[in-house]
């Protein structure tokens, strides 16, 4: 071929090149329907008021997919929004305006914190709108609560924590676990479970806690069934989950959150540390008021008797005087009944107090078991004692019985031993009879044999055998 030959080739114009390239992309069966899995930005809906959306999607090494969904899809979106990941499904072309390639979406899922994100907003958002964040539904804690359900569970690091902390600052307070899963695909049903039974105990308070860890492990306290649980308790509920910046759905249900474990003692061990001195701080106030009531009333009667018109007035000043050392004695009587009331209050509390720490307890059940043991074994004592002493006396009473039957059985046997001997054929013999005898049978009429047969008699000394001669009838 001559090179000066112009060699006749396809010239495109630009958006038909791209047009092209989109069309056969749109004929690839594997780009039809493909999943492509990034993180959402530049999310923005159209400035035309078409309804369709843009955004683009963004992997680490910075690759960026634009991608285009039709209004028609729009509705079927879930909650998509910048920096969170999400799988994006639709088919690939080519944009022409702007020489791009682009995913047209037809569906989207979010996936890792996005998907986590969305269901905690969609429940939130419908828990809400019930009212049950309302602060006006939450209930006060009980100021001195002695009776604790923990639901928590029992190998649970923040469950020890927190049992260990509050038997430190208050001992008399009772915890009760309520053990449950607090992670995995059935922790939620064995939360509410837990919630439910704890609600139906003698506890002033529900404690739902649990450690740390990733969002994963504590979505069960963001689920629905858990937060309708807290809010229907008929006790009060404080959440005590995870660290300081985490929180949950069921945060914002309970009565009252506390950051962590740890802060969940000390709010409930409060009004107990803080008991001792407020009764101090109470008995010194009202000490000194009456000191300064005291105080106040010399003052005014000082004031009274040193005025110049009063001097004619002696007799009544000292009365007024003796009236008010009257009045002091009394102000002191009353002084002294108000302290010791105060006293006997504070001394019945510490009594309270003490009655509830568990080693007073075990002290006093120990006691009470020692005791038991000591009536139990002199009772035992007393019953062997007296089963010893019908033993003796039922074995004599049956040695006699036994004796007395013996007699008459040995009685009865030697008069049936004689009976028994007078019809001994051996005696008989004895007595000169004999037992005759033909072909080994016993004869007991002459009319059995005949005469000529042989016959045995039996003696008692050997036997004799014979030939029958003749044989005699009786009569």
């Amino acid at each position: 071929m001559n090179p000066a030959t112009p060699v006749l080739r396809k010239v495109w114009g630009v958006r038909e090149l791209l047009n092209y390239i989109g069309y056969k992309l749109t004929q690839e069966t594997r780009l039809r329907d493909v999943g492509v899995r990034g993180e959402v930005t530049g999310f923005a809906p159209s400035k035309t008021g078409s309804g369709h959306v843009y955004f683009d999607l963004k992997e680490p090494s910075g690759a960026i997919l634009r991608c285009f969904v039709r209004n028609t899809f729009v509705a079927e979106l879930p909650a998509l929004d910048n920096g969170i990941e999400a799988i994006a499904f639709g088919s690939v072309d080519a944009y022409a305006e702007k020489s791009q390639l682009q995913l047209t979406v037809t569906s989207a899922q979010l996936v890792g914190a996005g998907r986590l994100a969305a269901m905690y907003e969609r429940i939130k958002r419908r828990l809400e709108a019930e009212g049950l964040f309302d602060a006006s539904r939450k209930r006060a804690l009980p100021r001195y609560p002695f009776r604790v359900a923990l639901v928590s569970s029992a190998e649970a690091e923040g469950a020890r924590d927190f049992r260990k902390l509050l038997r430190d600052k208050a001992p008399y307070v009772r915890v009760t676990l309520f053990p449950t899963l607090v992670q995995g695909p059935t922790a939620a049903e064995s939360i509410v479970r837990m919630i439910t039974l704890a609600g139906k105990s003698d506890a002033d308070v529900v404690i739902v806690a649990r450690g740390g860890g990733s969002d994963e492990d504590r979505i069960p306290f963001n689920d629905e069934m858990v937060a309708r649980a807290i809010a229907g308790s008929p006790l009060p509920v404080m959440t005590a989950i995870g660290h300081q910046a985490d929180h949950h759905i069921a945060d914002d249900v309970a009565d009252r959150e506390a950051a962590t474990p740890t802060d969940a003692v000390a709010i409930l061990a409060a009004n107990f540390v803080a008991l001792p001195a407020f009764l101090r701080d109470a008995r010194d106030r009202m000490r000194a008021l009456v000191q300064q009531r005291i105080e106040d009333q010399r003052k005014r009667l000082s004031r009274l008797t040193g005025s110049p018109r009063l001097e004619s007035f002696a007799r009544a000043t000292d009365a007024l005087a003796q009236r008010v050392d009257q009045l002091h004695k009394e102000l002191t009587l009353r002084e002294r009944d108000i302290l010791r009331r105060k006293f006997e209050r504070l001394h019945d509390l510490e009594r309270r107090l003490v009655a509830f720490d568990p080693r007073a307890q075990l002290a006093a059940r120990a006691e009470r078991l020692g005791g038991l043991r000591h009536s139990f074994r002199g009772a035992a004592a007393r019953r062997l004692e007296t089963f010893r002493r019908e033993s003796v006396e039922r074995d004599r009473r049956l040695g006699a019985a036994s004796q007395a039957r013996f007699g008459a059985l040995r009685q009865r046997l030697a008069l049936l031993g004689a009976q028994l001997a007078g019809k001994d054929p051996e005696i008989i013999l004895q007595q000169g009879y004999a037992i005759v005898r033909s072909g080994g049978k016993v004869l007991r009429d002459a009319a059995e044999v005949a005469a000529g047969a042989r016959i045995e008699a039996q003696l008692s000394r050997g036997a004799l055998r014979a030939k029958v001669e003749e044989t005699v009838q009786d009569g």
